[in-house]
């Protein structure tokens, strides 16, 4: 039965696909107890999914508890109410449920899919574990234990190294800066106690977002969400991270790591998703560095030079601060080389911005790449989801394809004229870099 469960599932997944692509109809619906869901309705095949999110991360936690909302996602699958933590996890088994929580430096998030004939069951476990966690003794150490060896791991992986210490330079002491996961201090202190004040204050209705997609009207799923969420606080901590400033001062660092290929981070500040600039900017990174094989670092670093297998960049909108970053791996012997031309070819887009073609193919790619997050019902609520908690209005998909046509190529070139300067690069190399004079070790 559970296999057959599973397989509905995945068939249900398959067989969405041509009609969730051009689904955009979105419903605003209110709940009998007042929450608020977004609906993409569609009875193609009888699965339910349900996206929903806090506003508030990682960097809200507690001075001395970092790591506690990290702990709390790891724990939503481990037990509550008189269900141990095997016997919940068998109800998930036999209800077909794919179902999971995550926690990122802005929010909380989960996701919940099912076979509509189990939704009711599913809200159910959902509301149980929400309201109920038991938090006991076997599972919070199991899964501390996994997040000390993660926090371990970021320590020894070159990757995860570098990026914490471009954060620290980038950032500075902003909570940004820190491991979701914390430290093994504060990971090792945290208690349950801290679980369960973890889920009163941030847990709640006032910072609570909803999306779901699949077979089900806007009655039932108002009835359906208050099954699962009319239970929490009414209010709780409002996020009250501070506004974060990305250093423009650059700079040049290595972390001495013994390894043959060097992996090279770079950032600078950019903007957040909320400026009216957004798209000129995201089209001027496409070029640049964030459409793989057709940008113009892979083009200067790998096609030409073959110096990394790929360098990719990415525009970094976070709720309290933007940034451009990118990264890629060389032979410690070129990351000289490779530094050079990344700078050359951020100095050049910065003076002449993209061509009129590199433009038009940014263009189509960021307008036909995005009915592919429409593809499946988890897909279309997690979609639907980020619209909401970016606050980009109930009406952005229909407005997003304005807004990317509406961008020109003097509007391009004047934002990367303010905003690319290879002067505020930060740059951390991990590895055994030669010639790079002036570089600052890191500590």
């Amino acid at each position: 039965m559970i296999q057959f469960l599973r397989t509905a599932l995945i068939i249900a997944a398959i067989t969405l696909l041509p009609r969730l692509a051009s689904a955009t109809d979105i419903q605003k619906v209110v709940s009998p107890a007042g929450i608020e869901i977004w609906l993409i309705e569609d009875h193609t095949v009888p699965v339910v999914s349900l996206s929903f999110g806090w506003q508030g991360g990682t960097a809200m936690d507690p001075k001395g508890k970092e790591g506690v909302a990290m702990l709390a996602s790891g724990l939503m699958d481990e037990g509550a109410g008189d269900i141990t933590s095997a016997a919940f996890q068998q109800k998930i088994a036999d209800l077909g449920l794919d179902y999971g929580f995550d926690a990122s430096a802005d929010s909380f998030t989960g996701s919940l899919r099912t076979l509509t004939a189990n939704s009711q069951a599913a809200a159910d476990l959902l509301a149980l574990a929400l309201t109920k966690p038991r938090f006991d003794e076997e599972p919070v150490e199991r899964m501390r234990r996994q997040f000390l060896i993660a926090i371990d791991g970021e320590s020894r992986d070159p990757d995860a190294a570098a990026y914490r210490a471009l954060e620290s330079r980038l950032l500075g002491n902003h909570p940004y800066a820190r491991s979701n996961y914390g430290t093994k201090e504060s990971m090792s202190a945290l208690t349950p106690d801290d679980l369960r004040q973890f889920m009163k204050d941030r847990l709640t209705r006032d910072q609570l977002f909803v999306a779901a997609a699949g077979d089900i009207n806007a009655a039932d799923l108002g009835q359906l969400v208050d099954r699962a969420f009319a239970g929490l606080p009414e209010k709780g901590v409002a996020d009250n991270v501070p506004e974060a400033k990305a250093t423009d001062a650059g700079s040049l660092s290595v972390l001495t790591r013994n390894v043959p290929q060097a992996t090279v981070i770079f950032a600078q500040p950019g903007i957040k998703r909320s400026d009216k600039d957004f798209f000129a900017v995201y089209l001027m990174n496409y070029v640049l560095g964030g459409g793989g094989f057709s940008s113009r670092l892979m083009t200067e670093i790998r096609e030409k030079r073959g110096l990394s297998y790929g360098v990719n960049t990415d525009l970094v909108t976070m709720d309290h601060v933007g940034f451009l970053s990118g990264r890629y791996e060389t032979p410690n012997a070129k990351v000289k080389e490779t530094l050079e031309l990344l700078r050359t070819e951020w100095q050049r887009m910065a003076e002449k911005g993209p061509t009129p073609k590199e433009l038009d193919d940014a263009r189509t790619y960021l307008l036909g790449y995005y009915p592919r997050n429409l593809t499946t019902t988890s897909k279309a609520a997690e979609t639907l989801l980020g619209i909401q908690m970016d606050h980009l209005g109930i009406d952005y998909m229909e407005r997003r394809r304005k807004e990317i046509n509406a961008v020109t190529l003097d509007d391009v070139k004047r934002v990367a004229k303010a905003l690319l300067n290879d002067k505020a690069l930060t740059i951390i190399v991990a590895g055994k870099p030669e010639g790079l004079e002036g570089a600052v070790p890191v500590q």
